[in-house]
């Protein structure tokens, strides 16, 4: 019943239908899921999603019947019990029995969609009884397909009432697709239209066009977008895309047409049911290949993904999924996530962000990566500078010491992390200089105590002053004791001192030293001042005490490494009041007692 279809019963009624759906059946390229298109290109290019350049473009998979083969359900056929029907031939009345227990006598549903040849034309028929009811006829297509019409061939007299439903879910609901009938109004409730309106396209239009006489034989055809008023614009309406898609064709022959008060002569029998279409695929496949369940899958290409290319891979969603059209391929485009992830989400506020460029979002960043293209280290992770963003080892770990730093988190450039007070280096591992360790897991380095210039050893020329504290029986031992902010030094003086410029701001004892505040000129031998004892230096500020002893050879101020040379610092004013109180004490005392 597939190969070709015969005008020679059809009334003239139908011509115009008849040759549209022809044109089509010769012609399987003419109509693609797009609209009314031209036939421009082969049937070969067509099928291909890529051109001879390998750039992706629209393809579609090859138009066909799709009833041809398929199982067709029927809720009701003759022969149980067996009864007679008569027709009217060329050579006069003609009346036979169906009876389903001689095979030679069936008219089984399957008729409707075997391979049809005009010279044997077999039909499925109701008997007359089941004519005066309801009959339903069910053709289950197993996935979306884009219909382009649906036709039945009758055997016998064409019904008065029927109507043409379709399901996008598997048979789960139906909607309507088109109405026949003499009487819209009465047997269907809608008026009799031939056009539907632009605001609802998806409008089920009843006609009575079918029945023009002979009613005998002769075929009706539904065009599922004549009258659609965006069928020229077909790409643009998803209203109208939608509406030509369908899982499932339902088709209800409601009332038969009158005419033979016999009836015998009153019965449905139906030669060939054809439904034009191709898989839909979105324009992202050029074939629909059975899977291993023996039902139809879209080859999908262009990175897309499902039964019917309506989705993109899982990598691929850099861009929102569209169908391919004429002038784009709407190809699905990767993600960047610079080689970190193996799958990705879409985002549309990102997307539109971006001037609709990019509105991927990379999800479970690998390799110790983070961000939107996995293009930034994780917390506790810092950027190997030798490596590019997109090598694995590009994140290398902070390994902040537990103790020494203030968090886990370096800086995701130079991987320095956040050290505390008197800690160093990159993983804050060490003291700094002036801090000592106290081995401690909260203060961990703290600040070396200020310490004095002592005594050299006796055995030594010149070896390492004594680092002691300030002491208070030292203090109160020499005869003078000021605070004084060094100006400079002058290595030039000849002999064997040096002379130092300091600016005396505070005295604490004076003693016969003549001490003034201002500046002042210290001296220092010049051997220990090469031993760095004491070791003075420009801008800072000290406490310096010393004996009348070490000025016998000067009469000036003389610092040597017997006197005490203490780095100044905040507290230290007050440290040096309670000494110098103390001491007075212990002077007074010694008086009252001797």
């Amino acid at each position: 019943m597939r190969t070709q279809l015969s005008l020679t019963m059809e009334p003239q009624c139908f011509v115009s239908v008849l040759n549209f759906i022809l044109l089509f059946i010769l012609v399987p390229n003419f109509y693609d899921r797009q609209g009314f298109s031209a036939v421009t290109a082969s049937s070969a290019r067509t099928n291909s999603c890529y051109d001879e350049y390998g750039r992706p473009q629209r393809c579609l998979p090859e138009f066909h019947n799709l009833a041809y083969g398929m199982r067709i359900s029927a809720s009701h056929s003759c022969g149980k019990p067996p009864r007679k029907f008569c027709k009217w031939e060329l050579r006069g009345l003609s009346c036979q029995v169906c009876d389903s227990r001689l095979p030679s006598q069936t008219y089984p549903v399957k008729y409707l969609t075997d391979l049809h040849n005009q010279n044997n034309v077999t039909c499925w028929q109701a008997d007359p009884k089941q004519s005066r009811e309801n009959v339903t006829l069910i053709l289950s297509l197993g996935k979306t397909y884009d219909i382009t019409y649906i036709s039945l061939q009758f055997c016998g007299p064409r019904p008065d009432s029927m109507a043409i439903y379709k399901s996008l879910d598997f048979g789960k609901s139906w909607r309507p697709y088109q109405f026949y009938s003499s009487s819209c109004g009465r047997v269907y409730g809608r008026p009799k239209k031939a056009f539907a309106s632009r605001e609802n396209e998806q409008e089920a239009l009843c006609t009575d066009a079918h029945l023009i006489k002979p009613l005998q034989g002769g075929r009706i055809a539904f065009s599922t977008l004549e009258g659609r008023p965006s069928a020229n614009d077909f790409e643009a309406s998803f209203v109208l895309q939608e509406w030509v898609s369908a899982t499932d064709i339902k088709i209800i022959l409601n009332r038969i047409s009158g005419g033979s008060k016999k009836q015998d002569y009153k019965y449905y029998a139906v030669s060939d049911l054809a439904v034009g279409g191709r898989c839909r695929c979105n324009g992202h496949a050029g074939r629909c290949p059975p899977s291993r369940d023996g039902k139809p899958v879209c080859e999908c290409k262009h990175h897309t993904a499902g039964n019917n290319c309506e989705q993109c891979k899982a990598f691929f969603n850099d861009r929102p999924w569209r169908p391919a059209t004429e002038t784009s391929p709407n190809e699905c485009v990767a993600c960047n996530c610079n080689l970190h992830a193996k799958a990705c989400m879409f985002n549309m506020e990102l997307f539109k962000l971006s001037g609709g460029n990019s509105g991927g979002v990379c999800i479970h960043c690998r390799h110790n990566t983070a961000g939107r293209f996995c293009h930034y280290c994780k917390e506790g992770f810092y950027k190997d500078p030798s490596k590019d963003i997109t090598h694995r080892r590009v994140c290398r770990p902070c390994n902040c010491h537990p103790h020494g730093s203030m968090g886990k988190v370096c800086d995701q450039n130079t991987g320095q992390c956040p050290c505390k007070e008197g800690v160093t280096r990159r993983q804050c591992d060490k003291c700094d200089t002036g801090y000592e360790n106290t081995k401690s897991p909260i203060v961990p380095c703290i600040k070396t105590p200020n310490t004095v210039m002592s005594i050299q050893p006796k055995d030594s020329t010149c070896s390492q002053c004594k680092k002691v504290g300030l002491s208070g029986k030292k203090f109160c031992r020499k005869d003078f004791a000021m605070k004084v902010a060094v100006l400079g030094l002058d290595r030039s003086v000849q002999g064997d001192w040096v002379r130092v410029t300091v600016n005396v701001m505070t005295r604490y004892k004076r003693s016969l030293v003549r001490l003034r505040l201002g500046n002042e000129f210290l001296w220092i031998p010049r051997r220990d001042y090469k031993c760095k004892c004491p070791k003075l230096r420009p801008g800072r500020q000290y406490l310096i005490a010393g004996s009348i002893r070490s000025t016998r050879r000067k009469k000036s101020i003389v610092v040597d490494h017997r006197s005490m040379v203490v780095s100044w610092n905040k507290n230290m004013d007050i440290k040096v009041e309670k000494i110098k109180k103390k001491c007075q004490n212990e002077k007074d005392f010694e008086h009252r007692y001797n």
